[in-house]
């Protein structure tokens, strides 16, 4: 089992005991997660570990990278000042500040070297002096003029011993706004759904509630994981089930076509009634699961079933039940059934690939 590349203590864990004060970040979380739906790309959202907010882009521990964001809902803009101001604690010792902090998440750990991203999001947004005033809703360091890039550096360097800001470092000025993230989400998802299936009916709401839902159960738990597996299963939400979520309150023609074809296939088989309607819904799962988003296991998948059969020449078989157990025996051959959990499973995807290729 591959080892988990977060697996350090966590240097605050308070943040998942208070989350249901932190509903900006949520919903921020999710138009970031909602992006990269779009763009078809793996990911694993994490809140409250390490940071607010920590996306993994790749669900493979080998070759994962990492953005960390800080997410603030201030009514004050932040200052190079109070960016970096150390307040005092109970017993006199300086807390971090807001800057330090995020920094000290990412820095001299790890994963480090796997950090993409570092990203300070502030709902009120940064007055931070930019080259040619330039208003900018992502400040990256090269954009900030000299004399608040210094007094960003001394303070940083006074407080972690970092003597350069990192280049992945930027201050984020987020499009969502407080009054209205709700509704901004739900017409994301909605415009998400229609990039995946034009044409498609969706339930914006119940795919919302469902993954909200979801994400407040991962940000309560504390516990850390040494295994990567383990983490994904327990305390992220993955493209993987967004993309489960969105299927289940989705309904798109190109599915009704394939259960058309299906019912005319298992007709021929003479298939009874039960074991029909089982398999015509695991069919219509999958059909509008690989419509929208091809994981790299389905392009793979879909690639090794239709290898196979493309072996085996339909004009050699006088009826669906003989093709189709040529289909079956010639997936064996070629060890697909250990690719798949059973036989159904195997069956399945044979069925998906030869209804595909009418």
């Amino acid at each position: 089992m591959a080892d988990n590349p977060l697996a350090e203590a966590q240097r605050e864990s308070a943040g998942a005991s208070t989350f249901g004060k932190y509903n900006f970040q949520f919903h921020w979380a999710l138009c970031e997660i909602i992006e990269k739906h779009k763009q078809q790309k793996e990911y694993a959202l994490l809140i409250e570990h390490h940071e607010d907010v920590v996306i993994a882009e790749g669900l493979n521990a080998s070759s994962a990278t990492f953005e960390f964001y800080q997410v603030k809902n201030k009514s004050a803009k932040f200052t190079p000042a109070n960016l970096t101001k150390r307040e005092k604690g109970s017993n006199e010792k300086l807390k971090s500040s807001v800057l330090g902090k995020l920094l000290e998440s990412c820095i001299n750990t790890q994963c480090e070297d796997k950090i993409t991203k570092i990203g300070l999001v502030s709902s009120s947004g940064f007055s931070l002096k930019t080259d040619g005033d330039l208003k900018l809703d992502v400040i990256k360091v090269g954009d900030i003029t000299e004399d608040d890039l210094t007094t960003l550096t001394d303070n940083i360097r006074s407080e972690l011993g970092i003597t350069v800001l990192p280049e992945n470092l930027q201050f984020i000025v987020p499009n969502i706004q407080l009054k209205n993230q709700e509704d901004y989400v739900l017409s994301h998802f909605a415009r998400l759904v229609d990039k995946l299936f034009p044409g498609a009916l969706c339930n914006p709401v119940n795919i919302y509630r469902s993954v909200i839902d979801e994400m407040g159960r991962i940000g309560r738990i504390e516990y850390d994981y040494k295994e990567w597996t383990r983490l994904l299963e327990n305390k992220s939400l993955t493209s993987t089930q967004v993309h489960d979520v969105i299927i289940q309150h989705t309904k798109h023609p190109c599915v009704d076509d394939l259960k058309n074809d299906f019912d005319d296939l298992a007709s021929d088989l003479g298939w009874k009634a039960k074991q029909k309607r089982g398999f015509k819904s695991k069919l219509a799962l999958i059909a509008l699961s690989r419509a929208g988003f091809m994981t790299s296991l389905d392009i793979e998948l879909t690639n090794l079933f239709q290898a196979s059969h493309d072996k085996i020449d339909e004009e050699n078989y006088s009826d669906d039940t003989t093709y189709l157990e040529a289909l079956r025996s010639q997936a064996i051959a070629d060890g697909l059934l250990a690719r798949v959990n059973n036989e159904d499973e195997l069956l399945l995807e044979i069925i998906y690939c030869l209804l595909k290729a009418q």
